[in-house]
């Protein structure tokens, strides 16, 4: 199969492109992968080093109010359509995948006007603009949460296929990754971070966590990662039993060997949680459209599967409270651990692509 991937703007749009292109390079030795991506964009890092081939296109944001920039914006979405043209004519894949960001836009609107088999994939429960924008343009639309439905309606054909998640999340086994971190039996490992680019926010509230909590008990020990952008402002003094990095690489091996983790609500990170059925703290991003992060949560906590705290009561301590006791309690945390993985689906990659050969007539 010849395939297209395209997506941007951040990481949560990069994985699930790149797991599904991991479980087609598994599944057909024959497969050939094109990645476009937005030109300049610190995200395609990740496909560079995945090692598939990637091209870029101009593309910009759309302002939601009216603003001079939106005209130049319409310019540059013309010339990035017929340069997608372009690109998928030189390629000729089978079939073309958006994985969310604008990128998706000029390459899916190019795809469909050439009749070539398209999707967008939409991992959060509230679809983004793009998503919205393509939903009633493409071949199929696919959902990683079945609650997003209400707002594709109008969509050729949706199907909920669950969100792609690295294998490496179910390969390796909980013992062998805390053997790997040098973690004893008793020790209690916690493992934060703010999204693929960090938080502001939340690195201030680790910090008081770290500073309280995390090095004043023995048994604790706690990853953070900052954010490349953040990691050269954070206080540099050292903690016991903390290390902070700017990144971390290898998330499967740090989520199986965690006994609690804090994070953010993008889609992606909340199932990769649910697939290793980690004791989850998520702390929704305010400052995203349409308030998915929060939509994401509530899918959790409503069904008891992580505990939810709002940004606004991070500077009253909640964090901390909560952290002690979720470190006290095993109990608790084996209740979270146990429901958060009864809401896990590994076969997301493998549905998605069944979807696109089924377009493309290969099935």
């Amino acid at each position: 199969m010849r395939l297209v991937l395209t997506g941007g703007g951040t990481g949560g749009h990069i994985t699930p492109a790149l797991n599904v292109a991991r479980e087609l390079m598994e599944c057909d030795s024959k497969a050939e992968l094109l990645f476009i991506g937005r030109q300049g964009g610190k995200e395609n890092d990740a496909v560079k080093k995945f090692g598939i081939r990637l091209t870029e296109l101009e593309v910009y944001g759309i302002k939601r109010s009216l603003s001079p920039s939106n005209i130049k914006t319409a310019i540059s979405d013309l010339r990035a359509i017929r340069k997608a043209k372009d690109i998928l004519k030189e390629f000729k894949p089978d079939a073309v995948l958006g994985t969310g960001g604008y990128v998706c836009w000029p390459v899916i609107t190019a795809a469909v006007r050439m009749n070539i088999p398209s999707a967008i994939h939409e991992s959060n429960s509230c679809p983004g603009l793009v998503t919205r924008l393509l939903s009633k343009k493409c071949s199929a639309v696919l959902l990683g949460y079945d609650e997003a439905r209400e707002h594709v309606k109008g969509a050729r054909r949706i199907v909920t296929v669950g969100n792609p998640v690295d294998k490496a999340l179910s390969r390796q086994s909980r013992l062998s990754a805390r053997a790997e971190l040098g973690l004893r039996a008793d020790e209690i490992f916690i493992v934060s971070f703010g999204g693929s680019g960090g938080a502001a926010v939340m690195n201030s509230a680790i910090s008081e966590l770290m500073e309280h909590v995390s090095s004043k008990d023995a048994k604790i020990k706690h990853l953070h990662a900052t954010g490349r952008a953040y990691f050269e402002k954070w206080n540099k003094r050292s903690l016991a039993g903390c290390k902070v990095v700017p990144y971390i690489d290898d998330m499967p091996k740090y989520l199986k060997a965690a006994d609690i983790v804090i994070s953010r609500c993008g889609a992606m990170a909340v199932s990769e949680l649910s697939a290793v059925g980690a004791p989850s703290v998520l702390i929704p991003s305010p400052n995203v459209t349409n308030d998915h992060q929060r939509k994401n949560a509530r899918i959790l906590s409503d069904r008891g599967a992580a505990i939810v705290l709002e940004e606004a009561e991070l500077p009253a301590g909640r964090l901390i409270e909560t952290v002690r006791e979720l470190s006290e309690n095993r109990g608790l945390r084996d209740t979270l651990s146990r429901k958060i993985k009864a809401l896990s689906d590994t076969s997301a990659a493998k549905n998605i692509i069944g979807v696109l050969k089924e377009l493309s007539g290969e099935s």
